[in-house]
């Protein structure tokens, strides 16, 4: 994770949209090496909230970024018997479980010591969201480099989300779905637009895994697991763990578990 926050203009995203006659609050920019946006349909402003999603965006980065060397994990991996805070127990711990979970498909550590680009975003998004609830917001859509969270409703339509068609060229959406109103978190792991940024030794006979849970930072991690396992591994280990994961395998055929619930439009 890397990258200071800056304000842009309305982003586009892989998200589909239709029209309402009332309007959605836009909050975006650039975080991490990507692009956030953060969607709120609501009938009262929100505006101050700007400020403190870029001073929260920017607060996670000092905690989690490796490009940083005075962030705390830059800190910890420079010193090991350094004190961790809080924040760095709970997300090595959730790591640490889908680490075993996976069998060890996922893992926090690399050579240079801790690493939690893996899950960081998810993370990141899930204090967002956290934020946007504390101060009353009940319809929103969060996502920053793909990977999103959403709730309640845009208006009087639903939010709608895209899994991403794996090639190179233009974004397009593969499939789209209806998000649910009492909320969800999407994650997707694939190399075809980035190859071989995804760190351990598999199959690779998926080109991409979407996974759905409540958190966004459980969501992160488990689809990169997954693609590392792969088409036969991965859906065992996802049956097992009760998870609603989307494959679209090398020949551009879709596996889904068989607690897949998302209904495509």
């Amino acid at each position: 994770m890397t990258l200071v926050a800056r304000t842009l203009g309305l982003l586009t995203l892989l998200v589909i949209t239709s029209c309402s006659a009332q309007i959605v609050q836009n909050f975006g920019g650039e975080i991490y090496g990507t692009t956030y946006s953060i969607k709120i349909a609501e009938n009262k402003s929100y505006s101050f909230l700007n400020t403190d999603i870029i001073d929260e965006l920017n607060r996670i980065d000092y905690v989690f970024s490796t490009y940083k060397p005075t962030s705390e994990i830059s800190l910890i991996n420079k010193d090991p018997k350094r004190t961790w805070s809080n924040e760095f127990r709970d997300l090595f711990n959730l790591s640490d479980e889908i680490s075993n979970l996976s069998e060890g498909a996922f893992s926090p550590n690399d050579e240079n010591g801790f690493d939690f680009s893996a899950i960081g975003k998810g993370y990141a998004i899930d204090r967002i969201a956290e934020l946007l609830e504390k101060n009353g917001v009940n319809n929103y859509f969060i996502e920053i480099g793909g990977e999103i969270r959403a709730k309640g409703s845009k208006f009087s339509d639903k939010w709608i989300f895209g899994i991403e068609r794996p090639t190179n060229s233009k974004k397009s959406p593969y499939l789209a779905f209806n998000v649910p109103s009492e909320g969800v978190s999407i994650a997707t792991s694939g190399e075809y637009r980035e190859p071989n940024h995804i760190w351990g030794e598999g199959p690779r006979d998926l080109i991409s895994v979407t996974v759905a849970t409540n958190d966004a930072a459980s969501a992160d991690a488990w689809a990169t697991a997954l693609y590392v396992l792969g088409k036969e591994k991965g859906m065992s280990v996802a049956e097992k763990n009760n998870l609603e994961v989307f494959f679209i395998t090398n020949n551009g055929d879709s596996i889904q578990s068989t607690n897949w619930s998302m209904i495509s439009l």
